[in-house]
């Protein structure tokens, strides 16, 4: 099954990048998390070691991908296999962070997901925390707290490992030097020193931002090589 995610990397890689992003509103912004407390065990359309990808959890991610990009998705002549491939897909790479979490014993402490949960503004009234608001808000979204927080959990221990990964890239001499030979084309002519310095620190934060990209991006394909075996995507349920 791990055949699926390079197909759909491979064929469509803008895609992925914007299914991540329909990710991060879903589960940290929106709450449009279903949650896993129903008494029986919910069809999953993937697993991932321990992790599972659950039926609605999908749907509900590749409604969302579908109503904010179609018009993008029908210029590229996407099918609506190939966008199912793309959001279980992101969805799987979402969990293989977790699994290299468990490895490297990365975790988010409740205190830490307390103090998160209770600095969000729309679980505040008059400016501070309002457990009221809070449970009104996860009953509106049709979701628990216990599930929401399980949702946040998992997104804030994907980030932790990416922060790792892409603090690991620093530019070598031989990048440095390219930097160095754009900052003197840019500056040429320029006498503002605090002009100058504010080009010169933007042209080598491009630099770093763009190797801490492909860093994530290496890292991320060696991850799921890795992993091969740990995935299982039911195609049956998409």
């Amino acid at each position: 099954m791990i055949k699926l995610i390079r197909e759909g990397s491979k064929k469509y890689p803008w895609i992925l990048k914007i299914i991540m992003l329909v990710i991060g509103v879903t589960f940290v912004i929106g709450m449009g998390w279903f949650g896993f407390d129903n008494a029986q065990q919910p069809n999953v359309v993937a697993a991932v070691g321990p992790y599972t990808v659950d039926a609605r959890e999908f749907r509900d991610v590749y409604n969302r991908t579908y109503d904010a990009y179609k018009d993008q998705i029908e210029q590229e002549e996407m099918t609506e296999d190939d966008l199912k491939l793309g959001v279980v897909n992101s969805l799987v790479a979402r969990k293989l962070w977790l699994v290299v979490a468990e490895e490297l014993n990365i975790a988010v402490h409740p205190d830490e997901l307390r103090e998160i949960i209770m600095e969000r503004e729309e679980f505040q009234k008059d400016g501070i925390f309002d457990p009221k608001v809070y449970h009104r808000l996860m009953a509106a979204n049709r979701t628990s707290p216990a599930a929401f927080e399980r949702g946040l959990t998992e997104d804030l221990i994907a980030q932790k490992v990416r922060l790792i990964v892409q603090d690991v890239a620093t530019l070598n001499p031989a990048e440095m030097e390219e930097v160095n030979e754009l900052i003197a084309r840019q500056t040429v002519g320029m006498d503002d020193e605090k002009e100058i310095e504010t080009l010169t620190a933007g042209i080598r934060l491009e630099f770093l931002m763009q190797k801490r990209q492909l860093a994530l991006e290496a890292f991320q394909a060696a991850m799921r090589r890795h992993h091969t075996a740990d995935v299982e995507i039911y195609k049956e349920f998409l």
